[in-house]
């Protein structure tokens, strides 16, 4: 009897497969294609725009792809079946489609008439709510596979290191931001991993003395941490919260150098930025340490150079305004190119370190010279990105500053929109295409609103934290008059 009844089973299991086969026979070629093309389910963690690239790219043109209205190409380069893992026109293209067929969802709580092409926060959250569950058909051909597949074993947790293409060998001129030193990949194998802190150290016959600080940077060129070089030679990344690293979906990351004002006393020193050792939430695989390019620390070559004073449309003192009010101008600094060369600003971030919380302002956005630029936020932190770059000629200037509405709710509370740091200025050179250092220009103080706080006072002198103290808002809930009978 009880091998009657495994050959019963047997047969079942066997005709199950074949029903499901033959199914599958009939789903039409591009259902199909579908079930072996498609991203989901996947989640997407961080933002993308041109110039990305990694295996969510990949996954977001597949998904993109699935639906014609918003396919990147229905034939040759970016069609199904022919995805890459660059972010280029077509797939800011079909982001633009995406958006705007989930207007109400992505672009107008934001204040949006017409999509973007990037992939932020609000389009993220949309993308991972659609694609959270398999379609019906990839549910059969994961059941087919998983019927006729051997059982497999899962491998144990582990971070995996691997090296990358690194940076081409160049100079590292004084003054320079971001000067890329070393490239490398972080993937998790069997289960998804944090990361609590990264140890890089120098090597080669440079001192620790060419560098003001390091950078840790994403594959976009954002800063996910910093970290200064002690007596050991090693530095420290350590993060607010850990670090994501997920299944299928390897982290490309890259050590910076961020060059010290002066290097005249350095001219010629070759400096190499190692990473030595990985503190994960699984045991750490791979190569290490990962050596990157020596680069020679240069004092000849005049970069440009940056400066920023107060903006015409900063409040300039501490103000009172009123729940519902709108286009409230919070902070604004003016910044100036020196005369080297000209200068692109790609992102700025701004703080907001008063009492408000998220919910009392709305629609806050950052103007450049009259255009308006929507913002990001992550932790109390307003991004704007300008992805094809602004420019300021040698010797000209733009003011920057950020606006919002506030909403029905917050009175007593503030709103004071910061820049924790110069580094928050992202200006990039034109002609050599190294990050520049903003300094205070101006409107400077050791404390106060409305001011650039350096350690004494003056323009001669570093930064401290923040780089610019922004103005204090006051919410009011407004006044009622009564109005009685003697």
């Amino acid at each position: 009897m009880e091998r009657l009844a495994q050959e019963r089973l047997t047969e079942f299991v066997l005709s199950f497969v074949g029903v499901c086969a033959i199914i599958l026979l009939f789903i039409p070629i591009v259902a199909r294609a579908e079930i072996s093309q498609s991203a989901c389910p996947f989640s997407w963690t961080r933002n993308l725009k041109i110039g990305s690239a990694g295996a969510d790219v990949m996954k977001l043109q597949q998904f993109l792809n699935s639906d014609p209205d918003t396919a990147i190409a229905l034939s040759g380069v970016g069609s199904a079946g022919n995805e890459s893992d660059s972010y280029g026109q077509l797939t800011k293209r079909a982001v633009t489609k995406f958006q705007e067929r989930y207007a109400s969802e992505i672009l107008t709580p934001n204040g949006l008439a017409k999509g973007t092409g990037v992939v932020g926060v609000s389009t993220r959250a949309k993308l991972n709510a659609l694609c959270a569950t398999p379609t019906a058909t990839q549910q059969a051909s994961t059941l087919v596979q998983t019927l006729s597949s051997p059982l497999t074993i899962t491998e144990p947790a582990a971070l995996v290191v691997s090296p990358i293409e690194q940076p081409a060998s160049t100079i590292a001129p004084q003054q320079a931001l971001y000067v890329p030193f070393t490239n490398f990949e972080l993937s998790a194998r069997g289960a998804d991993l944090t990361v609590n802190s990264i140890i890089v150290q120098r090597t080669g016959p440079s001192s620790n003395s060419i560098f003001d600080y390091l950078s840790l940077l994403d594959g976009e060129g954002n800063e996910l941490s910093y970290a200064y070089l002690h007596n050991d030679h090693k530095a420290v990344f350590k993060f607010k919260k850990p670090l994501d690293i997920r299944v299928a979906e390897p982290l490309a990351l890259s050590i910076a150098g961020n060059m010290a004002w002066d290097l005249s006393e350095h001219s010629g020193e070759a400096a190499i930025l190692q990473v030595i050792a990985i503190d994960a939430s699984a045991p750490v695989e791979g190569q290490l340490p990962v050596r990157g390019t020596s680069q020679n620390a240069n004092s000849s070559l005049q970069i440009g150079t940056a400066s920023a004073a107060l903006s015409q449309y900063d409040p300039n003192n501490a103000t009172t305004r009123y729940v519902n009010d709108t286009a409230i101008k919070f902070s604004g600094i003016r910044i100036t190119a020196g005369s080297a060369e000209n200068l692109e600003l790609y992102s700025i971030t701004w703080r907001q370190s008063g009492t408000a919380i998220d919910a009392d302002i709305s629609n806050v956005k950052v103007v450049v010279d009259e255009h308006s630029y929507p913002t990001e936020v992550d932790d109390r932190n307003y991004t704007a990105t300008f992805t094809e770059g602004i420019l300021i000629s040698k010797g000209n200037s733009l003011d920057v500053y950020i606006e919002g509405d506030i909403g029905t709710t917050g009175a007593n509370r503030t709103v004071k929109f910061d820049i924790d740091s110069a580094a928050d200025i992202y200006l990039v050179g034109q002609s050599y295409g190294y990050g520049i250092y903003t300094l205070p220009g101006g409107n400077t103080d050791v404390a106060g609103n409305s001011v650039f706080l350096t350690e004494d006072g003056s323009t001669d002198t570093d930064s401290i934290t923040p780089f610019f103290s922004g103005s204090v808002t006051t919410i009011s809930g407004g006044a009622v008059n009564y109005i009685g009978r003697n």
